[in-house]
């Protein structure tokens, strides 16, 4: 058998042949340039080899079959032709697999994403593994594509065009037994018994017993198999992305090639040729450009080597013991992560009644996940045995890692790292939760400062992806880069911040939320304020999202906060008003609307509303933006620049990523800072003069340290090479 740099081959006695994907270097194998002329050759032995009756694919690495494509190498083409040329090979690659007289298997687990899929639909058969990890799916939407390697052709053939269209326009992936169900795997097999019940599927294929594959539902063939249901499903899909297809175009495109899969039986290379040219136009819009940016920083973010100078570099070491200092929402959900990953967790508070409680919130997330097929049933059991609740700090002696959640005040933190000094071991760090209060004032009353630092989850911490690790002039390199082995660890994505009020998220967030209240007593009404910031592309408004926060989480941010800004700011005293009345926002079914549990319903405060509006719209780069998003946008992106300005990061990716996962700032903008270059220093700049002018000098501009970034840096683009995040 030839020898690959990727593969390891070989042949038994049966005739089955194994190629066994191990890419060098990577935690996640990807198709590069050098995976697919491997593949390539692979594909001509099986084809010309009579010896082979049977030929099976699958990975050495535990974390995967198929990540996909190298997205540095997708992100690196450099125009059209050569984004052709690439589909072009890929596409040709598995057609050849698709067509090959001896049948073959792709065994999934772990991750089977984007090109991965595509390789595996290309093979006749398809078997997954049991594993909470396997996670099955074409994600490319989210980087603003479409799958082009036949994934749009091969997934509406395997499983109906219904399913496909919901599986690749939402970017979803499934686990094993849903695509059993789906009929995108032929069959689910058991980690224990693996080899076994592989060989045992081998060879009853080579003996050709019929597969036992599940019924279509009525309605599934109906909206598959009909020509009637097929035209509800397309004109039903086109509907439901209308508002969206100006944000991402990649969604019409999705739809018409998959309609064009329903055309005929066999891949057709009308299809595939749709594919290639959608792919190669959708690779250059702004919204592609912005969404890869994210993902590569997302993984820049992940990298140690990111955050640590070069003459700092230390060995990152994760905790065999952490302690959660307060079992409240914030607390019970940082427990739990921690014990998802494998950390074994002290869930700590001074009432016995309180640590009940937390322990409650914890089996409530944990039988969320299991309904969810997040964790098996086996591993929840796992996870329960992780957490050991108590009061008091008694047998404390092997905890590296305190993490504390209590009350935000700053005489309780005081006197909580005051505590934790003299019972933890000094080699132990002590981290704050903490959204906005300083963390050397903490540090200060400990005799440990270098092992001190923030680390700011948000909330929901099952859901939200942000960590703020945050640092004071004396943490150590070592303990932030034990802290970011350890998000990285439970799933998260780490952004490393210099200790400022409201550190990053909180303090560039706080002028858009203030602007929102000012908008408001200003005589703008609240649905006019929240719908303007949904049309810009936020998931909620800013007064829905102060409902959601609490009014009285959001007094005490403002607090903290709004001494920064150049005018007093009105929020403090409108969110005090609000609290005496009760109304609390979301948990107390009053704020800015009504509640009725997570169901929003009407407008609950208001104003006598004015004849409100001085700004006129504003036109810039085809767009048109109101004078609720101007000052609302503009609000964040001048805060944002005096964040770098301050240095409370060093490069403004790091504010986009930050803001993206921690505020749902929109994605396929790339963030504020993405905003500035993409609309241009001068016309922004000039605009806040007006808003000064008109609405105070909140909006004096503060953006020359990002003009001589977007100067020096080229719009501060991307550069990212392989070497930085493996």
């Amino acid at each position: 058998m030839e020898t690959y740099k990727n593969f390891q081959t070989n042949i038994d006695e049966r005739g089955v042949f194994t190629a066994t994907l191990n890419v060098p270097c990577r935690a996640l194998n990807v198709f590069d340039d050098t995976v697919l002329m491997e593949l390539k050759q692979i594909v001509k032995t099986i084809d010309s080899n009579d010896e082979i009756k049977f030929a099976i694919f699958r990975s050495g690495k535990p974390s995967g079959f198929l990540a996909g494509a190298d997205i540095h190498r997708i992100y690196n083409i450099q125009d059209k032709a050569e984004a052709e040329a690439i589909i072009q090979l890929g596409q040709d690659l598995f057609q050849e697999l698709a067509t090959l007289k001896s049948p073959t298997l792709a065994v999934i687990h772990g991750v089977c994403l984007g090109g991965g899929l595509e390789f595996a639909l290309a093979c006749r058969y398809r078997v997954a593994i049991t594993l909470s990890s396997t996670k099955i799916g074409l994600p490319e939407v989210k980087l603003g594509i479409l799958p082009a390697w036949g994934g749009t052709q091969r997934l509406p053939k395997q499983i109906g065009a219904s399913a496909a269209l919901s599986m690749i326009l939402e970017g979803k992936t499934v686990d094993a037994y849903r695509a059993s169900q789906l009929r995108l795997v032929d069959a689910v097999l058991s980690e224990s018994s693996l080899e076994a019940d592989l060989i045992r599927f081998v060879d009853a294929r080579l003996a050709n017993e019929p597969l036992q594959i599940p019924e279509r539902t009525w309605n599934s063939w109906f909206l598959d198999e009909m020509s009637l249901g097929r035209r509800l499903v397309f004109s039903t899909a086109r509907k439901t992305v209308d508002r969206e297809v100006d944000a991402y175009p990649a969604l019409l495109a999705i739809i018409e090639a998959v309609e064009l899969a329903t055309y005929s039986t066999l891949v057709n290379q009308k299809g595939l040729a749709f594919e290639r040219h959608q792919f190669a136009d959708l690779l250059f819009t702004p919204t592609a450009r912005n969404l890869i940016e994210l993902f590569l920083n997302q993984e820049r973010a992940k990298n140690q080597k990111t955050w640590i100078n070069r003459d700092e570099e230390v060995a990152p070491r994760l905790p065999a013991k952490t302690l959660v200092v307060g079992a409240g929402t914030m607390g019970a959900g940082i427990a739990q992560a921690l014990a998802l990953s494998g950390f074994e967790v002290v869930l700590q508070d001074i009432e016995q009644s309180f640590v009940e409680r937390g322990m409650s919130r914890i089996e409530d997330l944990i039988s969320q996940a299991t309904e969810k097929k997040v964790v098996t049933s086996e591993e929840a059991v796992a996870i329960r045995k992780r957490i050991k609740p108590r009061v008091g700090w008694e047998n404390s002696d092997d905890i590296e890692l305190m993490i504390e959640a209590v009350v935000e005040r700053p005489t309780v933190k005081a006197k909580l790292f005051r505590e934790a000094d003299e019972k933890l071991p000094l080699h132990a760090i002590l981290a704050s939760n903490t959204s906005a209060l300083p963390i050397n004032e903490m540090a200060a009353v400990t005799g440990r400062p270098e092992k001190i630092a923030g680390l700011h989850f948000f909330n929901p911490v099952h859901k939200m992806p942000l960590v703020e690790v945050v640092k004071t002039e004396q943490t150590s390199a070592s303990t932030i880069a034990n802290l970011v082995s350890l998000v990285k660890k439970i799933g998260k994505t780490p952004v490393v911040v210099n200790q400022s009020p409201g550190f990053l998220v909180n303090r560039i967030l706080f002028p858009y939320l203030d602007e929102a209240v000012r908008l408001l007593l200003e005589g703008f009404s609240v649905k006019s304020i929240d719908l303007d910031a949904k049309q810009f592309g936020m998931p909620m408004g800013p007064l829905e999202l102060l409902d959601t926060i609490g009014i009285d989480v959001a007094l005490d941010v403002s607090r903290t906060l709004s001494a920064l800004g150049a005018e007093s700011s009105p929020s403090p005293k409108e969110f005090q008003e609000m609290i005496d009345q009760g109304s609390l926002g979301k948990k107390s079914g009053h704020g800015f609307y009504e509640w009725e549990g997570n169901h929003r319903g009407k407008v609950a405060h208001s104003l006598a509303e004015q004849n409100a509006g001085a700004i006129d719209n504003w036109h810039i780069n085809g767009e048109e933006f109101t004078e609720i998003q101007q000052r609302l946008f503009l609000a964040i992106i001048n805060e944002a620049a005096k964040c770098l300005n301050e240095h409370v990061v060093r490069e403004s990716w790091m504010i986009d990523l930050a803001m993206v996962l921690g505020t749902g700032f929109p994605p396929y903008r790339g963030g504020p800072m993405s905003c500035l270059n993409a609309w241009g220093t001068i016309e922004v700049t000039q605009r806040l003069n007006l808003l000064e002018q008109r609405c105070g000098r909140r909006f004096e501009v503060a953006l020359h340290v990002a003009a001589h970034l977007a100067e020096e840096h080229g719009e501060s683009k991307v550069k990212v090479h392989h070497d930085s995040i493996e």
